[in-house]
């Protein structure tokens, strides 16, 4: 009974270990324990408005809490990190147990009647532990951890690839609402220059043609404004789906926004990509997994040695015979038909083809530093130049509106004029959005997701 009591114990400990797991898993099993990024969440879960002003912080916060591309990653993290809690437990002490109690009853041949009773019992465990493997399972092991670091590195990855993805459609709004009101005054300018084109007509100072083109102008300009306000509503509804909604808003960007701080020459956002682009980090520690693979397969080729206690009591009725034993078992395997053999061409494959990824990650991310870069300094020139065309502009506009008024311009004329302003000022929008993009753009080369690194907008990049 002693003995029997002593394998429950233990056998209750073990299960008990397990109980919280267990529990979890039951737990995620159901539908309604689903977090935010696993189903699609509100604005009020995260915190956000569904109208008036909507802060970048606060959006970028809420997309890296629960867009699902983000999510997704940190549970692949997880699963990486499991995978390697399991290839090091096999370094641990193994422990099975196992119990049986069986009753016959039979029948003796040659007999008129009767028949005898059988009962027998066993209880019995056994522990087992790697002492020696020529370093195969400990490389499994490192293999496992490099890959959970690659993972870990995946998540930053996904952050700062959703965050680019966030920025993008914010200052993509922000443009689209710059450009919505430069519509709006294209509109008010026109409708103002029709009704003074219609007093000019009735009192004889202009023809009925004047009045007609001065129609067609609001006509087209009030068009352009119609195409301005749904390009405005897609912009909302592609920000709502960056941040991991689906929902309609009516979201207007911050007045100033922080531009991010990047290094000021080429040559340091290159060394600083190279230090802290996830993918470059996740490449390498791929790189190290596929050579631990390697060790792994090499020392397969050799024998390994475990130590091992076995105890075991059985019999019909208490007390129960019982024996023990205990001691170190070796294990090799010769000859396999060279599996082994491949296994190791297989894995230096392996290696290979993580180093060819690597490299090719860093020419990729080469390409996308040098291009942001340029892209910034592009975006630069181009709005300094919109700012003198816009100012040109309005100086032209002022000119022709005074020859007009005294009859020395035609409506051709100041329409040109009218029309050289709103597409100069569109012009600015556009490139200070496109300065803004292409610095996110930059950001997101260099591996940052931009939450408290920023720079007063409008500084240098």
């Amino acid at each position: 009974m002693a003995e029997k009591r002593w394998i429950l114990a233990t056998a209750l400990a073990l299960v008990t270990a397990g109980c919280a797991t267990v529990r979890e898993a039951r737990r995620v099993q159901d539908p309604a324990s689903a977090l935010p990024g696993e189903r699609t969440p509100t604005a009020a879960e995260l915190g956000l408005p569904t109208e008036g002003t909507l802060l970048l912080d606060a959006a970028l916060g809420a997309a890296l809490r629960a867009h699902p591309l983000v999510v997704q990653a940190r549970h692949f993290e997880e699963v990486a990190a499991a995978r390697t809690g399991q290839a090091e437990g096999a370094l641990l002490p193994s422990l099975s147990a196992s119990a049986s109690k069986q009753y016959r009853n039979q029948k003796p041949g040659g007999r008129p009647s009767g028949s005898e009773e059988h009962r027998f019992q066993s209880y019995g465990f056994q522990v087992s532990w790697l002492l020696f493997d020529f370093d195969r399972t400990p490389a499994l092991a490192r293999q496992a951890a490099e890959q959970w670091l690659a993972a870990q590195a995946d998540v930053r990855g996904a952050e700062v690839d959703q965050a680019f993805a966030v920025r993008l459609a914010y200052f993509t709004l922000v443009k689209n609402l710059g450009l919505r009101d430069v519509a709006k005054d294209a509109v008010t300018q026109f409708s103002e220059h029709l009704d003074q084109v219609k007093e000019f007509v009735r009192v004889g100072t202009r023809i009925p043609y004047d009045a007609t083109k001065a129609e067609v102008d609001l006509g087209n300009a009030q068009l352009d404004l119609v195409i301005a306000e749904d390009l405005v509503l897609a912009s909302q509804a592609t920000l709502a789906t960056s941040i991991g909604l689906a929902e309609t808003t009516d979201w207007t960007p911050e007045a100033t926004t922080a531009s991010l701080a990047v290094p000021e020459t080429f040559d340091a956002c290159w060394a600083e990509a190279k230090r802290s682009r996830p993918a470059l980090a996740a490449a390498a520690a791929r790189e190290r997994a596929a050579s631990e693979l390697v060790n792994a397969r090499i020392a397969a080729l050799y024998p390994s040695f475990d130590l091992g206690f076995l105890f075991n009591a059985s019999g019909p009725t208490s007390p129960l015979n019982w024996n023990w034993q205990t001691g170190a078992t070796g294990s090799w395997v010769p000859f396999d038909g060279f599996q082994n053999l491949y296994s190791i061409d297989e894995a230096v494959a392996n290696l290979r083809i993580a180093r060819t990824d690597r490299a090719r990650e860093e020419q990729r991310a080469w390409l996308e530093v040098r291009i942001a870069w340029i892209a910034i300094e592009d975006a630069r020139r181009r709005l300094d130049l919109t700012l003198l065309l816009v100012r040109n502009a309005e100086e032209g506009l002022t000119l022709e509106q005074g020859r007009f008024d005294v009859g020395r311009a035609t409506t051709v004329e100041l329409t040109d004029a009218r029309q050289a302003v709103t597409e100069a000022r569109s012009d600015d929008v556009q490139a200070r959005a496109e300065r803004d993009i292409a610095n996110a753009r930059l950001a997101q080369a260099l591996g940052k997701t931009g939450i408290g690194g920023a720079a007063p907008s409008g500084g240098k990049p």
